[in-house]
């Protein structure tokens, strides 16, 4: 196979098994619920989680794994947290004020 065969080769294939970018959904707390209930999502893709009530809330998320967890704080009204699933597996999230207030991530 000549040089420059190879290289249009190698170049066609980068080209076919480029990295597809991140991407980031937008998840609402709102009436004492989230937006929807699950979600799945890509390695390394985000979530934005919005407190459109007009109390405070927090974000909780665990897993993948039984000692895995992170905690993002309280989250007053109209702010917005954002938190990136780097890690295939199941996540929960929830609020840990107010236990309506939950969704199930799946991470692939």
């Amino acid at each position: 196979m000549s040089i420059r065969l190879c290289a249009a080769v190698a170049f066609f294939m980068g080209i076919a098994v480029a990295v597809q970018a991140a991407s980031t959904i937008t998840v609402g707390q709102h009436g004492l619920q989230l937006s929807q209930s699950s979600a799945s999502l890509a390695k390394g893709d985000r979530i934005v989680f919005t407190n459109e009530d007009d109390v405070i809330h927090n974000i909780h998320i665990f897993g993948p794994g039984n000692d895995d967890s992170t905690d993002l704080g309280l989250q007053k009204p109209g702010a917005a947290l954002t938190y990136r699933f780097d890690k295939p597996g199941n996540y929960r999230v929830r609020c840990n004020i107010h236990p309506s207030v939950k969704m199930t991530v799946t991470v692939n």
